[in-house]
């Protein structure tokens, strides 16, 4: 018994670890995106980012960016708190805390060593280039931190609650809670403003559909009449569980077992080879599905 909770704390820390490492690859992405390429091109495409290009010049010279975004963030997470759980107020918190930190840095490698008022960013003189990496780092960065339920702050925390009372998917929560602030972008003229409002719009598609990528599962149902096997096979050798019920063939009348399970896109590649070893007459359909919530799966926010 000890040695089993032994084994279960290890599981759970690994666990956790590995939470927060992708947490933190998530938020890298999202502030290199921001910092070296969004930024520098003033890309408005909503968040307190945004807001922070809005203003930036009004703001004092020891009120960077970076700055005013950790002074936002510590506002709304305070709304995180209350209406999305410690959890995610936690994790938020972390990955709050390393964007404001990662951008102060960019920031200050950018104009380190250069006369007053240069910059190295942006980086080159092709705005579309820039604008592809200011929306697909922050986008697959943001798909990350959003699917270990937590968030880079700001307006993304207005999206994951949106997001948990209305179930819009992440991307177009994003989308309704960032135009506003990206409106504001025509002031810079109609080039940014158009490259603007094409990245968000793109942003949203990227995080959706990394989302689904990463939430992607295979749902399989085998008829059979060798259901204890297989549903031992599937909880032994696959290591997911199952549930069964019997059916009877319309055409036959010959009583049949119905097997469901649920597991990733690798293992159901597995079944589908090896359940003709136990049952070769077996009858077996595999689907994508990219919506699993329970045990083994994601949990509901």
């Amino acid at each position: 018994m000890e040695k089993n909770k032994v084994i279960e704390k290890n599981i759970r820390i690994g666990k956790i670890l590995k939470e927060y490492l992708l947490l933190s690859v998530g938020t890298l992405l999202v502030t290199v995106g921001l910092y070296i390429f969004a930024i520098p091109n003033q890309f408005v495409m909503g968040g307190v980012t945004g807001l922070s290009i809005v203003a930036a010049p009004f703001l004092p010279a020891w009120l960077t960016p970076a700055t005013l975004v950790l002074v936002l963030n510590v506002l709304l997470l305070l709304v995180g708190f209350a209406f999305l759980g410690k959890d995610f107020g936690f994790k938020t918190v972390y990955t709050s805390i390393l964007l404001s930190l990662v951008g102060m840095a960019i920031e200050f490698f950018g104009t380190v060593g250069l006369p007053e008022g240069q910059n190295r960013y942006p980086l080159t003189d092709n705005l579309v280039l820039e604008l592809i990496l200011a929306v697909v780092l922050p986008a697959i960065g943001s798909a990350i931190v959003f699917y270990y339920n937590g968030s880079g702050g700001g307006t993304d925390i207005i999206a994951m609650i949106l997001k948990k009372y209305t179930r819009i998917e992440s991307g177009k929560a994003l989308l309704c809670v960032d135009s506003l602030i990206m409106l504001v972008s025509f002031s810079y003229g109609v080039e940014i403003g158009l490259l603007s409002a094409l990245g968000l719009f793109a942003k949203s598609l990227i995080v959706d559909r990394v989302n689904l990528s990463m939430n992607r599962s295979k749902y399989c149902i085998i008829i059979t009449t060798y259901p204890e096997e297989v549903g031992e096979y599937i909880n032994k050798v696959i290591g997911r569980g199952a549930t069964m019920w019997q059916g009877v063939g319309v055409y036959t009348h010959e009583k049949k077992y119905i097997v469901l399970a649920v597991m990733n896109v690798r293992q159901a590649a597995v079944v589908r080879d090896e359940i003709k070893t136990i049952d070769d007459h077996a009858f077996l359909l595999v689907d994508d599905t990219s919506d699993i919530v329970g045990n083994g799966f994601r949990a509901l926010i």
